[in-house]
């Protein structure tokens, strides 16, 4: 009996290779779907343009921007700092440092180029003297508050002066001359000495500080004057190697003097200690201006005494010249000499200049302080006594 099972034999060979080539190419064509998905992806070109939904989810990166662009474009103004409030609406706060290169319209029309492309309206809401306030939106819903603000202005400090010298226009000039330096070189002539406030200051000759002081002042730059010491008219004196009087021949007051001037040769002018003798001396006072005249110094009359003849003298002999209005501290009290000193500021005020004598005091010394930095700041000129003289 044959057998038939060999009849129609099986080939899993070829049945092996038809399944290979489905697979082989399956892979192929999935191969190249990725492929062109990947493709179309890597150069797909988006425009820079932001669309609505990117303005919404690029909301902080369009608000630098802006920050930027508006910086860039008003040099005037500053920012200040971005705020978002929880129901999502972004404050941006802007200062305006300088308003005469900005205009609220032309802030208005950039936010407009700059957003109206998205779709956004921007509509001012707040012009006012202190700031401007511009809301970005679309229908009747805000995106974005921009506020513009002007730095606030400071209160005029309340001046410690009286208000009718609390400010004062073409420049009023006041001389203030401190005596008595060279006597002792103590916490108060640092003081003085420190100031900042221009003041002239008047060394009495052959005090054991006199030199040493007039050497200070000078480093300071703060012009110095000899205290010449002069006879009062009840004939005393606090110096007597070096005071001026009648009962002097004209080479002792002319030695005296060039003694006086060896103690302070920083000085440039001269103004009397006491001597309401000797100012009311012709005597006297032809001996200081001779000297006067060779040295090319001024002369400052304390005017101890109504009948002082001094700067009448000087004048004469063409010596630059001028007289004491006011003596700030003839009461030791800082409520008294603050008193002199706005006199002495009404002065200025009333004629354009006034000269005023303190002394190395104190009390003097903390009004000084506390009073010529607001007459400055009031409008008054401080000038030394070379200013004065002529």
């Amino acid at each position: 009996m044959r057998y038939t099972y060999y009849k129609d034999p099986q080939n899993p060979t070829r049945i092996s290779g038809n399944f290979l080539k489905i697979l082989l190419m399956t892979l192929i064509l999935v191969v190249i779907v990725i492929w062109v998905v990947l493709w179309n992806s890597a150069n797909t070109y988006q425009p820079e343009l932001m669309s609505e939904q990117a303005f919404y989810e690029g909301y902080f990166t369009l608000n630098t921007r802006l920050d930027q662009t508006l910086t860039r474009r008003f040099p005037g103004l500053e920012f200040v700092e971005g705020r978002l409030s929880d129901d999502g609406i972004g404050t941006r706060t802007f200062k305006i440092r300088d308003a005469k290169q900005i205009r609220a319209s032309d802030i208005k029309k950039l936010l407009e180029n700059t957003l109206g492309g998205f779709g956004f309206q921007v509509r001012q809401t707040v012009e006012t003297n202190d700031r401007w306030e511009f809301q970005v939106g679309s229908d009747s819903t805000v995106w974005s508050v921009y506020r513009f603000e002007y730095p606030a202005k400071q209160a005029p400090a309340t001046s410690i002066l009286p208000a009718d010298i609390a400010r004062v226009s073409k420049r009023p000039q006041i001389v203030v001359i401190i005596d008595d330096f060279g006597y002792s070189m103590n916490e108060t002539i640092n003081g003085f000495i420190a100031m900042k406030e221009t003041f002239t200051a008047a060394v009495i000759p052959g005090r054991p500080y006199s030199t040493q002081v007039d050497e200070r002042l000078n480093n300071r730059k703060i012009q110095t004057l000899i205290h010449m010491p002069m006879i009062t008219v009840n004939n005393t004196t606090s110096e007597p190697d070096y005071v001026l009087s009648d009962e002097l021949s004209d080479g002792e007051i002319q030695r005296r003097l060039k003694k006086a001037h060896k103690e302070v040769p920083k000085a440039t002018g001269m103004n009397n200690h006491q001597g309401s003798g000797g100012t009311q001396s012709h005597k006297v006072m032809r001996g200081v201006t001779d000297f006067l005249t060779e040295r090319k110094m001024f002369f400052i009359d304390s005017r101890t005494i109504a009948a002082s003849v001094a700067e009448t003298v000087a004048r004469e002999q063409d010596i630059p010249t001028n007289s004491r209005d006011v003596f700030i501290d003839e009461v030791d009290d800082p409520e008294a000499i603050a008193g002199e000193l706005f006199r002495l500021a009404r002065l200025a005020k009333k004629r354009g200049e006034a000269i005023g004598i303190g002394h190395c005091r104190p009390n003097t010394l903390a009004t000084l302080k506390k009073y010529l930095p607001a007459l400055a700041e009031a409008g008054f000129d401080l000038v030394p006594a070379s200013k004065l003289a002529r």
